[in-house]
């Protein structure tokens, strides 16, 4: 009833102040935790037997192995002289006291400690006697030592011996660095005195070859001559370009405006020579501007006499005349204006040739001056390089020297070895043998819990299958009937056992939606054990206590058990109206329960996979139908034959059990896919064999005590019965 009701209620709305994913997160982590509740309820024996196999052997080494001896001491980061200069020899610090620690433990600072306590030197691929371990105090720079031994005074000696050889190893690696740096630094010494004598050789002959003093000097005077050439030639470029481009007419205004000259871009290079060309050509510019200004002064006189005058008027001819003669001067002064400026054009060409002659000269004897004095001042550069070096190297072999023989042990012995103790290693021996069991135990068990793929609560059944589940049965102890199958045999089991089939009689009942509800139904199942017969009988005897008339046919003709359970014989049954040897009604047997009857498997004769496909199935579903209200069929195993692939079509729908801890995922899917495949409706799943907690057994037992129905109506007598474990 209570699954019914989950899948018909209404979504209940989602609290605003609660995150929705929270309940699926909880459920989700309670499957899991069931499922590993269940395996470890079913496999507990693995951790067991684990802790058997181990804590057992042990004990037994323990107790039989001879007695061990235990020894401390203690070391510390001691301070030591810091010498700036002879800082040479340096260790790590990365990992320090874990590299001080493998030291001490290794195997050639073991057996020089070995030789110096016992005096003999251990055979190869032999173990040792003694047992070091080495820890690092927490939050301090000590080191603690425990040396285990086979007697007190040896052990005691060996650690003693352990730490001192450890000191010596240092010391002894200290010198052999000191040693090989003084090596490696001579070496570099004299390859560095021949490249320093090579150096100055070079310097020597270049100052012999070349006077510094005069190259210097010479660079200087080369330098400052080509840039008093350079600017000369850049003035006469100038005045060569302003030649260019004025005119003889543009001279009188030049000179006029010097700053208007000045400020083209012809002549901004320099001022003053643009006024020294036009004083040279100040004459002919003259004559220029007098004949010009004349014959302008005619024109305007003639302008304004012809207003009165005819143009042979004697006056008007005489001032043509005038002004005739006065543009012939003009003209001839212009064009000894012009004379002049090609003249002066030719010698600035000149003058400008030769400057660059001379700049190009100059240019290449200051090149050759700066050369020289950049090879000087590499060499010399290089001989005070090298000379750095050498004096730096000459210094480090000093303080190498100093520090050989200055004491510098970064580590020293805050506490000598101690009295050697007897070892007690029961105790730690049993605490590491439970440990590794219950790790392997566990590790087994999450090794199963990776391989099987059942399903172990409803949660993942309902993740894994599409499948509506329509109910869940308990796993329970089921009691057996005495006899045939009845009534008193049927409310002897568990009240949440028969509960859970009124509640799949419920989701029959009502399931359709308004479409004729399934009448014919098939009981299936994937692989054989998983309790399909178990749930067809109870199911059919619960649909019949609610006043159905129902048919429980066994339709496994190869393994058929049902007819044990009334009590009857395993035939004439269905083989036999299948193979027409009976009829149907003399078939059919009545049980003990009212409105159940039951339909036995048979005994075939032949493959009962040949009978399925009689013409006699169908007209045996025909006159059932009008005869029953519910007929319940319960098959083979899905893929163990495929009986179920002929029967299943014929039907209304089919019932999928799932047996819950059992059922593979796989199998499940496979069987489903079968029946889709055949185009068959399943109406739904049924969990079997659910094994619940014991937190869902103690409502179970408190609804059982309250809830449960005694036909004399003693209800204290059932909740009596209940605590006492009759119905466990």
């Amino acid at each position: 009833m209570e699954e019914n009701r989950q899948l018909t209620a209404p979504t209940p709305a989602v609290d605003l102040f609660v995150p929705a994913d929270r309940f699926v997160s909880a459920s989700k982590l309670h499957g899991q935790l069931e499922r590993w509740r269940l395996l470890f309820r079913r496999y507990w024996w693995l951790i067991a037997l684990m802790m058997a196999a181990l804590i057992g052997p042990a004990c037994y080494l323990t107790i039989k192995s001879a007695p061990r001896f235990e020894s401390k001491a203690r070391m510390w980061m001691a301070g030591k002289m810091d010498l700036r200069e002879g800082r040479l020899y340096t260790e790590e610090l990365i990992n320090y006291f874990g590299t001080q620690a493998e030291l001490l433990r290794s195997a050639a600072i073991h057996d020089r400690a070995l030789v110096k306590s016992t005096g003999t030197n251990r055979p190869p691929n032999t173990p040792s006697p003694f047992r070091i371990k080495v820890t690092e105090a927490s939050k301090s720079s000590i080191l603690e030592l425990h040396a285990i031994g086979p007697e007190p005074v040896s052990t005691r000696a060996f650690l003693d011996q352990l730490m001192a050889e450890y000191l010596n190893f240092k010391r002894e690696s200290r010198e052999k660095s000191s040693d090989q740096t003084v090596a490696s630094v001579n070496a570099e010494i004299k390859e560095l005195a021949s490249e320093l004598e090579a150096q100055q050789t070079k310097l020597h002959a270049f100052q012999s070859s070349n006077n510094v003093v005069f190259l210097q000097e010479q660079g200087n005077s080369a330098g400052n001559y080509l840039a008093s050439l350079n600017k000369h030639l850049a003035n006469l470029r100038t005045e060569l370009k302003l030649l260019q481009l004025l005119q003889p007419e543009q001279w009188t205004e030049a000179k006029s405006h010097p700053k208007a000259a000045a400020g083209s871009p012809e002549s901004l290079s320099d001022k003053t020579t643009t006024e020294e060309m036009l004083a040279s050509l100040a004459g002919p510019q003259l004559d220029l501007f007098k004949a010009t200004q004349q014959m302008q002064l005619l024109k305007a006189k003639r302008d304004e006499l012809s207003r009165f005058l005819r143009p042979l008027h004697p006056k008007i001819i005489k001032l043509n005349e005038e002004i005739k003669t006065q543009e012939h001067l003009a003209q001839v002064s212009r064009d000894e204006a012009v004379k002049q400026m090609n003249h002066r054009r030719q010698a600035i060409e000149l003058e400008i040739t030769g400057l660059e002659a001379a700049s190009v000269e100059w240019e290449a004897k200051a090149v050759e001056a700066s050369r020289k004095m950049a090879d000087y001042d590499r060499i010399r550069q290089d001989v005070q390089r090298l000379q750095t070096a050498y004096d730096k190297l000459l210094a480090l072999i000093q303080s190498v020297d100093l520090g050989r023989r200055v004491e510098q042990e970064s580590i020293g012995i805050l506490e000598p070895a101690s009295v050697a103790t007897p070892v007690d290693n029961l105790k730690r021996n049993l605490a590491i043998a439970v440990a590794g069991s219950l790790l392997l135990g566990f590790g087994l068990l999450y090794l199963l819990a990776m391989l099987r793929d059942d399903f172990s609560t409803l949660a993942e059944l309902t993740d894994h299958l599409s499948e509506p589940v329509v109910g869940q049965i308990p796993a329970i102890s089921m009691k057996k009937p005495k006899g045939e199958l009845s009534l008193h045999a049927m409310e002897k089991q568990r009240f949440d056992f028969l509960e859970a089939f009124r509640n799949i009689r419920s989701s029959l009942l009502f399931m359709g939606n308004g479409k004729p509800k399934p009448k014919i139904i098939v009981a299936a199942s994937s692989v054989p054990d998983e309790g399909k017969s178990t749930v067809s009988l109870y199911l059919a005897a619960t649909m019949a206590r609610g006043h159905s008339r129902v048919l429980l046919i066994d339709a496994d003709m190869r393994r058929g058990k049902l007819h044990k359970v009334f009590g009857t014989a395993p035939g004439p049954g269905l083989a036999e109206i299948l193979d027409r040897e009976t009829s149907y009604p003399k078939a059919i047997v009545e049980t003990g329960l009212p409105n159940l009857a039951f339909l036995p498997a048979g005994q075939p004769k032949c493959n009962p996979g040949e009978l399925v496909l009689s013409a006699e199935w169908d007209l045996l579903l025909e006159q059932a139908r009008h005869q029953f209200d519910y007929i319940l069929v319960d098959t083979p195993p899905i893929l163990a034959t495929d009986d179920v692939a002929a029967l299943a079509h014929k039907a209304d729908g089919v019932l999928f059990i799932v047996r819950g801890c059992f059922t593979s995922a796989r199998m499940a899917r496979a069987a489903l896919d079968s029946l889709r495949q055949r185009h068959v409706r399943v109406l739904g799943l049924i969990f079997n064999r659910v094994v619940s907690s014991r937190y869902e057994r103690y409502h179970y037992e408190r609804y059982q005590s309250t809830y449960s129905w005694e036909n004399n109506g003693t209800a204290s007598a059932a909740a009596l019965a209940s605590r006492s474990g009759v119905n466990s």
